[in-house]
């Protein structure tokens, strides 16, 4: 099998930690999408109807989203077993995805009270 098996602990602990990175990168272009079309001035997050804005942020935000909870998940289930010799990496797995994962509800929850309505 290629992959590994799912079953052992230190493999549940390698794909943890790279998914738990893998889900970074896309919280942080969600984050530099908000913060560019963040207007200062009215304090609102400007976008218009026509573009495709809000379905690439939400986009982002999924991307993160889901490998963020596989690794959270899966770097609990591995993380502190007697045979996991990456216990390490659990733990960082743990830690990074329910960090991406919070980040992410606050993204959501700054960007629905932040935005004005777009317009035609």
């Amino acid at each position: 099998m290629p992959f590994g098996n799912l079953r052992r602990y230190d493999v549940q602990a390698k794909y943890a930690f790279s998914l738990a990175m893998v889900s970074i990168l896309p919280s942080v272009g969600a984050l530099w999408m908000g913060w560019s079309r963040f207007n200062p001035d009215i304090g609102r997050i400007v976008y218009g109807s026509q573009g495709r804005f809000l379905l690439a942020f939400a986009g982002c935000v999924a991307l993160s989203t889901a490998p963020a909870a596989l690794g959270f998940v899966l770097g609990w289930s591995s993380a502190g077993q007697r045979r996991n010799d990456q216990s390490n990496r659990s733990w960082i797995a743990f830690f990074v995805g329910g960090g991406v994962l919070t980040f992410n509800i606050v993204l959501l929850i700054a960007f629905f009270m932040l935005r004005l309505k777009p317009q035609d």
